[in-house]
């Protein structure tokens, strides 16, 4: 699974998060048994609980890269185990045989096996 975007740890526990207010934060998780921690039914396998921010642990940003050939380039979740890679820089997309996907993107969906995926974490404010 390759991980982007909010997070936060709260009760010892990672879960992906929204902004409510200033506040609050909405923690998501996918995991029926965190009903038994307050967490309320939204949608098919998506829980919810919104959390005073004073109660959370830790707020950070996950960036995920994948390393391709000894290239770094942007990450995302394929379909049937694949990653799909991106990046702007044409040079290097011709390089690897990227098709272009936007006036400024290039892409491949390569197997997981051909790939490194790296996280990098940043603290994340709500100021």
């Amino acid at each position: 699974m390759i991980r982007t975007g909010t997070y936060a740890l709260y009760n010892g526990n990672e879960y992906r998060f929204r902004r409510i207010d200033d506040q609050t934060i909405r923690l998501i998780s996918n995991n029926k048994s965190d009903t038994s921690k307050g967490f309320v039914h939204l949608a098919e396998n998506v829980y919810t609980m919104d959390v005073r921010v004073s109660k959370i642990d830790d707020l950070y940003y996950i960036y995920s890269d994948g390393i391709y050939k000894g290239n770094k380039f942007g990450a995302t979740e394929g379909s049937k185990g694949k990653v799909l890679l991106s990046t702007p820089d044409a040079q290097l997309a011709e390089q690897y045989d990227f098709d272009r996907t936007d006036k400024y993107l290039y892409s491949k969906y390569v197997d997981y096996s051909e790939v490194e995926i790296v996280e990098e974490t940043k603290p994340y404010s709500l100021d």
